[in-house]
């Protein structure tokens, strides 16, 4: 398992009231298990999924679930732009 830092942006970061968490995980698809958990399985109205989110990995865009971590990683989540 690798250390690495979640940082929320948008809706996520509104809905968690959290800005960046450190968290382990294998794999980029562990990401989401694992801050659910480490956030007390706080419901989030926007649905925190790997689908739902824009991703970024180590500044660079990321949409491979299977991406393994190192640590010191750090991972960007977006919500998605929307408008009407």
């Amino acid at each position: 398992m690798a250390k690495v830092k979640v940082k929320l942006f948008g809706v996520f970061r509104v809905d968690t009231h959290t800005s960046e968490v450190g968290l382990e995980a294998e794999k980029l698809k562990d990401v989401f298990p694992a801050l659910h958990d480490k956030l007390g399985g706080v419901q989030l109205e926007s649905g925190l999924q790997f689908k739902d989110a824009v991703i970024y990995l180590n500044g660079e865009s990321c949409r491979k679930k299977s991406q393994k971590l190192a640590d010191g990683d750090e991972i960007w989540l977006l919500s998605p732009a929307s408008g009407g």
